[in-house]
């Protein structure tokens, strides 16, 4: 066990000193100790012939699921970190005798646990066994598969790699923790069965009711005030359960010698497949599948490598990026060219407007080999914004931003000048080749070391926090806990420091909270370390600071600013004589192709040169020799009129349902009515159940049905056979017959199916039964195959359920009220949502829950419990829900709700909209500062008179509302365009704009009640 505590003691590994808060500074007389200065140099950009690794990120970011303890009392807490054999060589803090941490929790995109495959744990055996055939394994495997050969692997999460086979099966791959194959190659070798790890650190959490001190938000100097934390529930009640506790754990451990986790990717799940780099070497691939989970796996050599990524791209591979190529007649997949024309496309849409700048950031990062897999590769993020000090922020101000033309060593004149006279003196020494070469910074912007930095307050995090220092968090000085004081440091404080961000300064707000309640110490003048200390326009909100930063990254000046910065990090000014004259020259070990790590013939010299770099940070894979082009950026307003051309450029990041040119204004229209007639066979009335768009045709199914979307197909959940039917929706060159039959399915419950919900992508299919129990099954076009089956809803039927491929999540709602979410991933329970406030009119109602429904680009999920309408992230803590005096009369109460794909970071967007039982559809705004639903619009054609009982968001901005009610008329609702507007109209929204943009932008204009009232008139709110 490692010590008790933390008492800011320096740790010292292999003579090194790792210091989290600025990684470790290379000097010359270090790098020539290190045998580094002749193993490459720094070559010219017109002579270096670097190979670039194009690859694409996936567009949706994954959301970190929070789980911790929330205890506020001080105790020596034991963790116990139980795992298979591990690479000591991925953990170059770690002296080589020591034994490797695991991080408990596999760590995906955005921190999700990696769930897909199948798991087995083997225990109770003492002795390591050996076999000559595959029968150790096989059983491991599904039914039907027998792998063809096997490669010896490493699966690479954050800092930890384990020792795996990877196997080819007909169908699908297969990564297998925990064995490795030796005296032979393919099936012929022996396996070999590989000890798990147990490492055991101690921790601090904070006291109960603990008071700390923490300077004053007005920022009056040596002022302190004082702030009470509250204990979490769950706690030990005395030592001796502590203590039993821990014998118990101990022994436990002891009967587990291996522990195998099996990880199934199918061919048809998988979604796309990225060359990526390990310890410098060309020799890793990252697997992602339909879920967006990310696999990071390296192999002993380039041509294992090689072999394995061109027999992916000759396989099936229907529901991945590479599809379209399979589709348009290729026989095969040119990987280097399709990654090359992605990237073109990717920056064309970036330069047109069509994409956000996180996006496009994310999608250079990607290019380049970072992956949120490897912390020595995370992506990269500029800082944004300079300014942490004021009360207010003007987003509108281009004072308040970084210089995007410079890198962080040149944000500040004098520290700059301290930076290039560094350069001058190592250029003046530099003699010959054997000398390292010139640089200006020992450090780098990115390095596991500060990705552990700011992420050391989220799991499994904390424990690779811990792993880096020796088993305790570093002293209170050098942890994260204020982001101007980080700033400071980075941009003109400290020499040492240059870093840049990580994404989740841009989504996740959860990374800022101390909800884990560790206790990280104080600082030499007094400061608790507890939850990091945000700027003063933040006002103690983590949500609004990250709302604020996100703004800040899509604002005008950043759009036009940002290419700069993409030339420093992924450009032509990463290297060469541009980098030298931009002040943007790191060590030479950092950057692609400069070491040879093959010619090292040393084994202990290799693992210490690879060790050292990974201390370093590794610079990405230069994208572009020339300079990234200029964004457009357009407006609306043009001097004395709207300027309608730029309008095609607004649209792609126009918020939903928001009038393009001018999003503070909300105005549907009806444009399509019809009426429902698939579907409605044994129906007692003509309610409508789904709908769909196609190609300008509106499409409609019945109550007991739900529209399968890439298929034109729907599920028929209605009769006394207690499962679905698969039917035609709409005719096509196969199908020409709408309602016809195409399979049926019985007795997927025991019970009668209430509710049927497919995913978005049509694989998945979730249903509901009348006597509480969950199914989750995959369909494969032909069969549902059951997954598993989920039971939480205590004796009362699943009234609602909806289901998001993006962030793994299943949400269902009972007749009881609960609302409960399930992690599609691992087919487990995550938790139940807590509705603060219920109305009367609920409880009158029952409280049954009426509508669950995702957002799909934030994870959010919108619940209608009796008449309660609530917005919750995804971490299941409440966003909104309506004013505590607003309640709907009993004639308005509302039917059903679904919830739009609006960002956090889209203020004016609708976030809801609510179907009512006489008719009436609203749309609603939130009110982040008061935590309110506000009612934005209300569709002023009466087009509806009975019980709404269908809703779905459709077009490709989501400006587009299809509503069904239950007499089976069905409307599509298109947002209002300027170009419909008259004279009047126009020059009234001009003058709105012009007020808007002379005040600073949308954010800096207060709430007006009077402009968010529900619209029932016929003019635009």
């Amino acid at each position: 066990a490692i010590s008790e505590g933390v008492d800011g003691k320096q740790s010292h590994r292999d003579g090194m000193f790792v210091d989290q808060a600025n990684a470790m500074e290379a000097t010359a007389a270090l790098l020539r100790e290190m045998n580094l200065g002749g193993a490459g140099q720094m070559l010219d950009e017109d002579d270096y012939d670097d190979e670039i690794d194009e690859d694409a990120e996936d567009d949706e970011l994954g959301a970190v699921a929070i789980a911790g303890a929330d205890d506020d009392r001080v105790r020596s807490t034991s963790i116990d970190i139980n795992d298979d054999q591990t690479d000591s060589s991925a953990l170059p803090q770690r002296k080589q005798q020591d034994q490797p941490i695991s991080m408990g929790e596999e760590m995906q995109e955005g921190g999700q646990k990696e769930g897909e495959g199948e798991s087995e744990d083997l225990t109770g055996l003492k002795d390591k066994e050996l076999a000559s055939s595959y029968d150790l394994i096989t059983g491991l495997l599904r039914a039907g598969d027998w792998p063809e050969k096997s490669y010896n692997v490493k699966r690479c999460t954050g800092l930890e790699v384990r020792q795996a086979l990877l196997l080819w099966c007909r169908d699908a791959i297969y990564i297998i923790d925990g064995f490795e194959q030796t005296d032979g190659e393919g099936l012929e070798g022996k396996i070999n069965r590989l000890e798990k790890a147990n490492t055991t650190y101690y921790i601090n959490l904070r006291q109960d009711d603990v008071v700390t001190m923490e300077p004053s938000e007005e920022g009056v100097n040596g002022e302190v005030v004082q702030r009470h934390y509250h204990p979490m529930e769950d706690r030990l009640e005395s030592d001796e359960a502590k203590a039993k506790q821990k014998a118990e754990g101990e022994a436990a451990s002891e009967e587990i010698t291996y522990q195998h986790r099996s990880q199934r990717v199918a061919f048809t799940d998988l979604y796309s497949v990225y060359r990526r780099r390990y310890q410098l070497e060309h020799i890793a691939l990252e697997f992602y599948d339909v879920h967006r989970n990310g696999t990071l796996i390296a192999f002993s050599s380039n041509a294992d490598r090689e072999e394995v990524l061109t027999k992916v791209l000759s396989s099936p591979l229907p529901n991945s990026i590479f599809s379209s190529s399979i589709l348009g007649g290729s026989t095969s997949i040119n990987y280097k060219k399709f990654m090359s024309n992605l990237r073109q496309k990717i920056t064309s849409q970036w330069v047109q407007g069509r994409m956000t700048n996180f996006d496009f950031i994310m999608h250079l990062n990607s290019f380049a080999g970072r992956t949120y897999n490897d912390l020595t590769q995370y992506p990269v993020f500029p800082w944004v914004l300079a300014d942490y000090d004021s009360e207010e922020i003007d987003l509108s101000d281009p004072s308040v931003y970084r210089d995007f033309s410079k890198p962080m060593g040149g944000q500040g004149a004098e520290r700059a000048a301290q930076f290039q006279e560094r350069y001058e003196a190592l250029e003046s020494n530099y003699m010959n080749e054997d000398e390292p070469p010139p640089f200006h910074y020992g450090t780098h912007y990115s390095c596991a070391a500060y990705v552990l930095y700011y992420l050391m307050r989220l799991e499994p995090f904390s424990r690779l926090a811990l792993s880096l220092q020796g088993g305790r968090f570093d002293i209170a000085d050098r942890l994260f806990h204020n982001i101007g004081g980080s700033w400071k440091s980075a941009s003109m404080e400290n020499l040492q420091d240059v870093r840049e961000l990580i994404p989740e300064f841009f989504y996740l707000p959860e990374f800022l909270v101390n909800n884990n309640n560790f206790d990280f110490g104080t600082t030499q003048v007094g400061e608790t370390v507890h939850h990091v200390t945000l700027p003063k326009w933040a006002k103690g909100d983590p949500r609004r600071f990250i709302r604020i930063n996100r703004q800040a990254l899509e604002s005008e000046y950043v759009s036009k600013n940002l290419h700069k910065w993409a030339d420093l990090i992924f450009g032509f000014k990463q290297r060469g004589r541009e980098a030298v004259a931009a002040l943007n020259t790191f060590v030479h070990v950092t950057y692609e192709g400069t070491v040879d790590l093959d010619a090292i013939e040393d084994p202990v010299q290799r693992d210490s040169i690879i060790a050292q770099i990974q201390n370093f940070g590794q610079t990405p894979s230069r994208l572009e020799r020339k300079p990234f082009p200029t964004r457009n950026v357009a407006s609306a307003v043009k001097e004395k009129s709207i300027d309608f051309n730029a309008l095609a450029s607004l649209a792609a990041l126009t918020p939903p349902f928001c009038v393009v040119g001018a999003p503070h204004r909300v105005y549907l229209r009806a444009t399509m009515l019809d009426t429902c007639r698939v579907g409605m066979i044994g129906q007692m009335d003509s309610s409508v159940g789904d709908m769909c768009l196609v190609k300008g045709q509106l499409v409609g199914v019945g109550k007991k049905c739900a529209l399968i979307l890439p298929s034109k197909k729907y599920y028929r959940y209605i009769g006394p056979n207690n499962g679905v039917s698969v039917h035609v929706a709409m005719t096509s060159a196969r199908h020409r017959e709408v309602n016809r039959v195409l399979s049926i399915h019985d007795g997927m419950h025991r019970a009668p199916v209430n509710v049927a919900k497919p995913s978005l992508n049509g694989l998945w299919l979730v249903t509901g039964c009348v006597d509480s129990t969950v199914r989750v099954w995959r369909y494969d076009g032909q069969n549902v195959q059951l997954q598993a089956t989920l039971c939480g809803h205590e004796g009362g039927k699943v009234t609602c359920v909806d289901v998001s491929t993006t962030f793994g999540t299943i949400v269902t709602g009972g007749a009881d009220g609960n609302v409960l979410v399930w992690d599609l991933r691992t087919l487990t329970f995550l938790r139940k949502l807590r509705h603060a406030n219920v109305t009367a009119a609920s409880e009158d109602l029952g409280s049954s829950a009426i509508s669950v429904s995702v957002n799909h680009k934030n994870g959010n999920i919108l619940t209608l419990v009796g008449s309660t309408l609530s917005l919750f992230d995804i971490n299941g803590s409440q966003v909104a829900t309506l004013e505590e005096d607003f309640e709907f009369e009993s004639h308005n109460r509302p039917s059903c709700a679904i919830a739009t794909d609006c960002p956090e970071w889209m203020e004016n967007g609708i976030v809801a909209v609510t179907g009512h039982v006489n008719g009436d559809v609203r749309l609603w705004g939130l009110d982040y500062e008061n935590k309110i639903l506000l009612p934005r619009h209300q569709l002023p054609d009466k087009v509806h008179s009975c019980p709404i009982t269908a809703l779905r968001v459709s077009g490709d901005r989501q400006d587009t509302l299809l509503v069904g009610d239950k007499s089976g008329k069905m409307s599509v609702c298109k947002t209002l365009q300027l170009d419909a507007l008259n004279q009047q109209e126009l020059a009234l929204v001009l003058h709105e704009l012009r007020t808007i943009k002379s005040s600073g932008g949308y954010r800096n204009v207060a709430p007006d009640k009077e402009r968010t009232k529900v619209a029932e008139g016929n003019e635009p709110s």
